[in-house]
């Protein structure tokens, strides 16, 4: 092996991040604990539940409070779930957090453990001072060191995640403190677990002590055991503390050259490796106390002089690794991997047959090779200082197939690589086969970038932008507009009660409006200028919360799941699970000349999994993916957003032109012959170089990369399924693998449209480039992306019960929807790695439908548009109408989110549209398609014609009360039915014709509804029919001169002839007075030629005039003012005779045998109150005649008559005296 460090070029692995925020309100549990000296006296911790972290004032209270200054993930191996905790220090070293970092569960764990536990300290917590280890299932032991050299121990049941209520107990169950005696001698450095049961602290004189405890003992009390590698006068002069060369300074704190800066057990817990800060590899036997094995890590022989320029870094721990390789090499034991920074950085590789027997038991495997790390910056001028943070081993049997993994920093930058070997042969895997591992890309994407011309101000792109679902953590954006506002001493932030949006628009254009105003330069307008301002100060809002977000992405260090074989990075805010490229992403991000030679670290795909794909070199497949972006990148921001704008009309508004004209009309509609400049052109040239320009690529070409798109689901099921930390993971993933293939897809569709049109010597017809055909297949697969983008882009408020998790925050609605039905694939042939990338490629799948076949991109568009209708989000639903195709289907449901929205003309005429296709064709299950929307009753009118369908129409719009449009589509209905004299359409649909027309007024269509009823219903809707007529203006008109049907007219006197309580207060209600009513019956009863029932009907009328009568006993009442005027008394008499004339001439038509208003009419009711004209004594009714009523008449006009000839005389009573006013 050469001098030179290995070169990784390659990137295999991709980095998912999860940010570790609260998973929901009310799910973070603070435990405040007492002091040690107060703990047995107080013996009550100060417990209380965090809501959403609020904002920070500043970046370095951000820092305080919400970054961590250590992190870890441990992986327990004695319990299945929860078996990964992720604990972090905050808060100035006085908060120790913990929290399960699974992705998957067993599915019999019905219950998410989603808790976050902080607990407080009193006093900082060491730097290297928290361990934790296993005991038992229910219990987690967390071992922690304080700078008040106190040891807590807090055994945390496994209740606490699952339940906030859970931790309410006492904290002396479960909290106990130590205080060991060596630290008040020595001072504490590094804090290791061998078991429960079993601590070894590194002091930092070079000491070691060993804490033990008998199994079940209590941890208030240790054992403890000190010793060191010197003699007893070293002991002693060691009490007096030098600080010389040969000392490092570390958390406030001078270590010797012998203390350890890194350390580990060995397999069986008998042995304790450590380096040194002087550079040298030691071994103790724990059970005697004494070094067994000491040597540089180098193994070379350095003078004592030259031990300053050796000593190692104490804050960094991850230069030392044990692992296990049973079988690999007769004999070994065990194994060690170190670290050594000098030397331009080496690894060193230890085996162990016998650690007790010295440098007889231990020595170097492959001492003769030269294990560099890989050099980042291979380049000389661009040469970079960087660092080696941590490594990790992966372990496999009888030393093959094992992984070693580095992670690599310089200032922000930090790489990730792998390393695939056996053991035995390692040496000719460390110079050619290592991997990289490609960063989250979500924040290197390209800026908002507004264009004047569009109606779309900056302000709407940059929140879409900043608000991404999982770009930016809600703590980061409150922080930074906090910092924004501070910095330009803005007054959004005092408006707390606005939304986040809100505050931001509002601080941004208060800093426009203080900032000083420009002359106009040139011929820029005031609103160019300020959309020139909006755009700066949007920026510099970004810029505050880019550096705030790249502070949580701090790595700390790698841990790695062996049982999983799954690597993750830990950084300062976050973390983020490693996973398999797949492989578009491994064409897309790298060389083509790099996979040529790299196809020995891929496996091939099998052609028997697929015989109908198209096989194509991966190299070939990136120089076309490559060529394409280099495309899109040389375009101008402005043409870019043309392209996008024009694709979408493309891929959703109905074709109307053949595929060469679409092509054609895009290619004009962007003006890409004025904005592809030569050099563009000549620059696509030579990125198509190994084609020979456009002159051997083929259909094929562009085929294989669409069919590099995961297109099928694993059918085994796992048994398992994802927790809430896996979901986002998972959610996560398919944003990033989503973005990356619309990318690459909107691409390729703006090269073939380019090739297709530029083309002039028709080179691609003759190499074999149909660009119809891909410019369709492209069209289909962007239809795909670019809906499954709206879904992981949208957020969902109101996810459905049934699939939200512990929490009810709002998600994207592709986590509530798709995320919570996907199972993570099995870990039986695959790692944990290659089961995430798979299961997000089965993520997209299902979106789509699955593996069945038989349903098409357009019924899986329909469905999620059911589904957000289903939960009654309308707004969510209004901003995805845009993808629904143009099927009957879609069109029906377009129709319902309209009726939603209360826009029943646009719903209307969806609903017509959609009719035939509804009506005629039954290709589906539509309950099951539209996810439950529709039920089962209202999936049965579809495909069995048009009055069935029509019909559904109108129950629809009874029950969103639309009458109009009731009576429409019943129509209808009854329009589309069967022409035969045997079928008769349903009364359900008279009724709805009836009951709506009633509510719009629509008397005619009533009335012809009402008549096609059968009797019964007919009576029974009839006074509501009459009811309205007596309240429109010209209702009565129109109750006389309908034509009724004879049995109707009984039912419409009874409704007229009623005047009893409960009636009147309709009457009341409809504004008629009874006198109306009366005159209305009268004229019914007239009109039918019931002239005695009119006769009966106003003599009422007249009985009433008579009461009212100025003075009943014949002398008037009034005021000498209203003589010879028009008084209320004139008016009642002009009434009073109208009533007795009608009366008479009513009584007059009648026969001679029937001129009695009283006798009694076998088709009249005779318990109705116009026949019983009693006396005001109660005396029996009586019967009337014309003479009666005539002599009454008379009697009036006598009466008027002595009025007028003042011939009255002046009565006794109050009531006949004469009012002289």
């Amino acid at each position: 092996m050469g001098f030179q460090a290995p070169r990784a070029s390659l990137y295999t692995f991709k980095e998912t991040r999860v940010v570790l925020e609260s998973p929901g309100q009310n799910s973070v549990v603070h435990i405040k604990l007492p002091s040690a000296n107060t703990f047995s006296r107080a013996g009550r911790s100060q417990r209380s539940i965090l809501s959403t972290p609020a904002a920070c004032a500043s970046e370095e209270v951000y820092g305080r409070s919400c970054l961590a200054s250590a992190s870890f993930i441990y992986f327990s191996k004695s319990r299945d779930y929860p078996r990964a905790f992720l604990w972090r220090v905050l808060d100035n070293d006085q908060v120790f957090e913990l929290r399960t970092a699974d992705l998957s569960k067993d599915d019999r764990e019905t219950i998410h453990a989603t808790v976050v536990l902080q607990f407080g300290f009193p006093s900082p917590i060491r730097r290297g001072g928290v361990a934790l280890a296993d005991s038992g299932n229910d219990t987690l032991n967390c071992f922690v060191l304080t700078k008040s050299h106190e040891l807590w121990t807090l055994t945390v049941p496994m209740r606490f995640f699952y339940d906030v209520t859970a931790s309410e107990e006492s904290a002396e169950r479960w909290c106990k403190t130590f205080k060991p005696a060596s630290f008040t001698l020595s001072t504490p450095h590094r804090l290791l677990a061998g078991s429960s049961e079993q601590l070894v602290v590194v002091l930092a004189d070079g000491k070691y002590l060993k804490l033990s405890r008998k199994e079940g003992q209590d941890a208030s009390t240790w054992q403890e055991t000190s010793f060191n590698d010197g003699p007893w006068g070293a002991s002693l002069r060691g009490l007096i503390r030098w600080q010389g060369n040969n000392t490092v300074r570390y958390d406030g704190t001078v270590l010797d050259q012998n203390a350890a800066v890194a350390a580990d057990f060995s397999p069986s817990r008998k042995h304790l490796l450590v380096v040194c800060a002087d550079h040298t590899f030691k071994i103790w036997n724990l059970a005697k106390g004494s070094s067994v094995f000491s040597m540089d890590l180098l193994g070379r022989q350095h003078e004592p002089q030259d031990t300053p320029r050796m000593m190692l870094d104490a804050g960094n721990p991850g230069i030392l690794r044990v692992f296990e390789a049973d079988g690999a090499i007769e004999g070994d034991e065990y194994y060690a991997m170190t670290y050594s920074a000098h030397s331009g950085g080496q690894f060193k590789i230890w085996a162990i047959r016998d650690a007790d027997q010295g440098r007889l038991g231990v020595r170097f495997l492959h001492s003769d090779d030269l294990l560099r790390p890989p050099d980042p910056d291979p380049d000389a001028e661009n040469r970079s200082a960087w660092k080696m943070v941590d490594f990790k081993i992966g372990e496999g049997e009888r030393g093959a197939n094992m992984e070693l993994w580095v992670l690599m920093r310089s200032s922000k930058r930090y790489i990730a690589y792998s390393l695939q070997f056996n053991l035995v042969d390692l040496p000719e895997a460390w110079e050619y086969k290592w991997t990289m591992t490609a960063s989250e890309t979500m924040d290197s994407q390209q800026l908002p970038q507004p264009v004047q011309s569009e109606a779309s101000d900056a302000r709407e792109m940059w929140l879409e932008y900043l608000f991404y679902p999982g770009r930016y953590s809600l703590s980061i954006l409150e922080t930074g507009l906090s910092v924004y506002c501070s910095a330009w001493k803005i007054g959004a932030m005092r408006n707390s009660k606005g939304t986040l949006q809100d505050r931001m628009s509002s601080a941004i254009a208060e800093r426009i409006a203080s900032r000083p105003v420009k002359e106009k330069e040139g011929d820029s307008t005031q609103f160019e200028q300020y959309h020139e301002a909006a755009q700066e100060e949007w920026s510099l809002l970004h810029q505050d919360i880019q550096d705030l977000d790249k502070s949580r992405w701090q790595p700390l260090g790698l841990a790695f799941d062996d049982r999983n074989r799954m690597p993750w990075i830990i950084f300062t805010g976050g973390c983020a699970v490693v996973r398999d490229c797949d492989n578009l992403e491994t064409i897309s991000r790298n060389e083509s000349d790099k996979l040529q030679q790299s196809t020995d670290l891929f496996e091939l795909p099998s052609i028997e999994d697929d015989v109908e794909r198209t096989m194509k070199p991966r190299h070939e497949l990136a120089v076309l993916v490559h060529a394409a972006a280099g495309l899109i990148k040389s375009l101008s921001p402005s043409f870019r957003q043309t392209c996008h704008s024009c694709l979408t009309s493309e891929l959703w508004q109905e074709p109307l032109y053949a595929v060469p004209n679409r092509i054609e009309n895009y290619y004009t509609s962007c003006n890409f012959a004025e904005e592809i400049t030569d050099e563009a052109y000549k620059t696509l040239l030579n990125s198509l170089a190994p084609f020979d320009g456009f002159t051997h690529l083929t259909t094929e070409h562009f085929l294989a990369v669409i069919e590099e798109m995961p297109y099928l689901m694993a059918e085994e099921s796992s048994g398992q399924s994802f927790s809430d930390l896996g979901r986002k993971v998972l959610v996560r993933g398919a944003q990033a693998t989503i973005r990356l293939h619309r990318d690459i897809l909107f691409a390729l569709f703006v090269l073939i449209v380019f090739i297709d049109v530029e083309d002039e010597n028709d080179t691609t017809q003759q190499s074999g480039l149909n660009t119809s055909v891909v410019f369709i297949a492209l069209v289909g697969q962007l239809k795909r992306y670019d809906m499954m983008h709206w879904l992981g882009k949208s957020v969902w408020t109101t996810p459905q019960a049934s699939r939200s998790s512990a929490d009810h925050e709002s998600s994207t609605v592709m986590e509530s929807m798709f995320a919570a039905d996907v199972r993570p694939q099995s870990l039986e042939e695959q790692s944990l790695r290659a089961s995430l990338t798979n299961t997000i490629a089965d993520l997209l799948v299902w979106i789509t439908g699955g593996n069945n076949k038989t349903i098409t991109l357009d019924q899986a568009l329909v469905r999620v548009q059911c589904e957000l209708l289903r939960s009654n989000d309308v707004s969510l639903a209004s901003k995805f109408i845009q993808y629904l195709p143009w099927t009957a289907w879609a069109t029906y449901i377009r129709g319902r989110l309209h009726m939603a929205l209360e826009e029943m003309t646009e719903a209307s005429l969806c609903f017509q549209k959609a009719a035939y296709g509804m009506a005629h064709e039954k290709s589906q299950d539509y309950h099951q398609a539209s996810a439950g929307f529709l039920s089962q009753a209202e999936a049965a009118h579809f495909g069995h014609g048009l009055p069935f369908y029509y019909t559904h129409i109108c129950h629809l719009c009874h029950a969103a009360s639309f009458p109009s449009y009731v009576t429409d589509f019943a129509q209808m209905a009854i329009q589309f039915s069967p022409q035969s004299s045997s079928y008769e359409p349903p009364s359900s649909l008279f009724t709805y014709i009836f009951t709506s027309s009633l509510q719009i007024s629509d008397i005619p269509t009533a009335f012809t509804a009402l008549t096609r009823l059968p009797h019964h219903d007919q009576e029974e809707l009839l006074p509501s029919l009459v009811r309205t007529l007596l309240a429109l203006p010209d209702g009565p008109s129109q109750l006389i001169e309908l034509p009724w049907p004879p049995h109707l007219h009984p039912a419409i006197d009874a409704c007229l002839s009623k005047d009893n309580q409960s009636h009147l207060k309709s009457a009341e209600k409809l504004a008629i007075s009874l006198q109306q009513q009366r005159k209305i019956l009268a004229a019914w009863r007239l009109r039918q030629g019931n002239f005695q029932g009119a006769a009966a009907t106003l003599y009422k009328h007249l009985q009433t005039y008579q009461k009212r009568a100025p003075n009943p006993s014949g002398g008037p009442k009034f005021k000498l003012g209203d003589i010879g005027s028009d008084s209320q008394d004139t008016v009642e008499d002009r009434g009073l005779d109208e009533a007795y004339l009608s009366v008479i001439n009513l009584l007059a038509c009648v026969n001679g045998e029937t001129d009695q208003a009283g006798k009694v009419n076998n088709d009249m009711n005779t318990h109705d109150e116009a026949w019983l004209l009693s006396a005001a004594n109660g005396a029996q009714r009586k019967i009337v005649t014309i003479a009666d009523v005539r002599k009454g008449w008379q009697k009036e006009l006598d009466r008027r008559s002595v009025i007028e000839s003042g011939q009255w005389g002046f009565g006794l009573g109050n009531e006949e005296a004469m009012d002289l006013e």
